[in-house]
């Protein structure tokens, strides 16, 4: 038996740990429970356990000088961490020291639990039968990080051939076998969102949880491995040996994909979006299985997320025409523009339909220019100065889909018609001040000599700007700089930088640019490329 110590200061969670686990069925017992590192380590010196199981933040000696303690004197001993999502730094710290696994402990099942234990008994049982520690093997507690290796110098780069790869799937005792293979390439939907949410800038410890999730729901399958491909894809490659049905692969393979869609949405609060390959047999077709999946779930971006996509299939364009069929009745944004502008503004969205058979850059490009197109129009035509001041370029940035962005684009449409309808009343300083912008926009003007121009304080008319159009001064003049520059661009054919000092900016182009981007979302040399394909398509 595998003597186990465990390492808690919270005494619920230590004696819940101990009492709610099987251990025999691992070949485990629990020689020790303890309150904290420095017990622990006492312990450890003298009793030398073959698996520690341990809090990070405790009294007297805290988990990461323990861990670190134990791996100074031994290499072999497996740790386990018991962590909180909080934790993340110091968690990602332990992975380096060389720890087998970690748990959370709010969100722990008895299954989980059980996953991590019968990884880590037979990593220990395949070092029992060496008789020692292997030369060249994998430590366990990197086990993820080798297999992922493993894939892609297979899959990606050729390094190691079919039969090496089988090799390495028998040697780790994968759940895999040469046998009627299918790809699942799995994106993560919105991942930014999740990171800022768990606090992981990295993601590592969304990877490190993922992957116990997915390893937990292949075990209870008993076929298949997960592999990590980079933050937000992963593989899930399955075999099917014992079905021959077609049909029955099928079935089978959508209910590992939605069990492991509910957990992405019970343990992060998220989704994400599935390719699926066809089914092949041999290691040698991994690629071709690989590339099909990834060719499946390109359909994610025309569709829209958490959805699976079978490879042959083709994509369901129905949200996507009907968003775009609302922007066609949106009467009363078409309202606000002129009759020539109302017949550009339908040309650019039946260039938007038919270019939905195109690639994702390409699609993007011309939304781009259409909501550009559509800004400058508004505010060409004399509508409120507060439209100019409306950004999207950011929502569109985080969509991870087009039919998410035409939802972007049609709240943003909306703002527009509800601004122009409760029309703000200027003050008549404010209009005195931005008509005094708009007549000297080209010179080195301040917000003192706007101030001096309509008799106000300098600190009064700051004030002003920000309460009656929530902007400061100086980015309204930036913006309107922009929006001329924008007009430069499209007319002439005159260098980024002889613009910027056409519209006033100082010959320090970088200042241009940076500003340039904050408003547009790209840097001039960017926009003028877009506007110019994006003109192209819509004729």
């Amino acid at each position: 038996m595998y003597k186990v110590m465990i390492v808690e200061d919270e005494m619920l969670v230590r004696v819940g740990l101990k009492s709610s686990v099987d251990w025999s069925k691992y070949g485990m017992e629990v020689a020790a429970d303890l309150p904290d590192g420095q017990a622990a380590w006492d312990y450890y010196a003298k009793e030398k356990p073959d698996i520690v199981i341990t809090d990070i933040r405790m009294p007297r000696m805290d988990g990461m000088e323990l861990i670190e303690r134990i791996r100074e004197a031994d290499k072999e001993t497996r740790i386990v961490v018991l962590s909180c999502l909080e934790e993340f730094d110091l968690a990602r710290r332990a992975m380096s020291l060389g720890v087998s696994n970690y748990i959370l402990k709010l969100t722990m099942t008895e299954a989980e639990i059980g996953g991590v234990l019968e990884g880590v008994r037979r990593s220990l049982d395949e070092q029992r039968a060496r008789g020692q520690p292997g030369e060249g093997k994998p430590h366990p507690s990197n086990l993820d990080l080798v297999k992922e290796k493993m894939l892609k110098d297979f899959l990606f780069y050729n390094i190691f051939s079919a039969d090496e790869f089988e090799r390495f799937v028998v040697q780790h005792g994968l759940r895999l076998q040469p046998v009627r293979l299918v790809a699942c390439k799995m994106e993560l939907d919105r991942f930014a969102r999740m990171q800022e949410k768990f606090k992981d800038e990295h993601g590592h410890l969304i990877k490190m949880t993922l992957l116990n999730v997915l390893g937990e729901i292949a075990s209870a399958a008993r076929r298949g491995e997960a592999f990590c491909i980079d933050d937000k894809h992963y593989l899930i490659l399955l075999s099917f040996e014992d079905i021959a049905s077609e049909q029955a692969i099928q079935q089978e393979s959508h209910a590992m994909l939605g069990s492991i869609q509910e957990a992405i949405s019970t343990y992060f609060g998220a989704s994400a979006s599935f390719g699926v390959s066809g089914i092949r047999s041999g290691y040698k077709n991994l690629p071709a299985l690989y590339a099909d999946a990834g060719k499946a779930l390109r359909h994610k971006f025309l569709t829209g997320t958490g959805q699976l996509h079978r490879v042959g299939q083709p994509p369901d364009l129905a949200g996507v025409r009907a968003r775009i069929g609302r922007l066609r009745e949106a009467a009363p944004l078409r309202a606000l523009l002129s009759p020539i502008k109302q017949k550009e503004y339908e040309a650019y969205l039946q260039s938007l339909e038919t270019s939905l058979s195109e690639d994702r850059k390409t699609i993007e490009s011309l939304l781009f220019h259409f909501l550009q197109w559509v800004g400058t129009s508004l505010y060409n035509d004399g509508q409120n100065e507060k439209t100019l001041l409306m950004n999207v370029t950011g929502q569109l940035e985080e969509a991870d889909s087009l039919p998410e962005m035409l939802d972007c684009v049609s709240v943003f449409f909306a703002e527009i018609v509800e601004e122009t309808r409760n029309r703000l009343h200027m003050s008549s300083d404010i209009t005195k001040a931005i008509q005094y912008i708009k007549q000297h926009y080209k010179e080195n003007i301040s917000l003192q000599a706007v101030a001096d121009h309509v008799n106000l304080s300098f600190s009064y008319l700051s004030f002003l700007f920000k309460k009656e159009l929530q902007i400061t001064f100086i980015d309204y003049l930036n913006r309107y700089r922009i929006e001329r520059a924008k007009e430069l661009m499209a007319a002439t054919q005159m260098k980024s930088y002889d613009i910027a000092v056409e519209v006033g900016f100082s010959p320090e182009y970088t200042y241009f640019s940076k500003v340039f981007k904050k408003v547009t979302g790209l840097n001039p040399n960017d926009y003028r490329r877009q506007r110019t394909s994006g003109q192209a398509a819509a004729e």
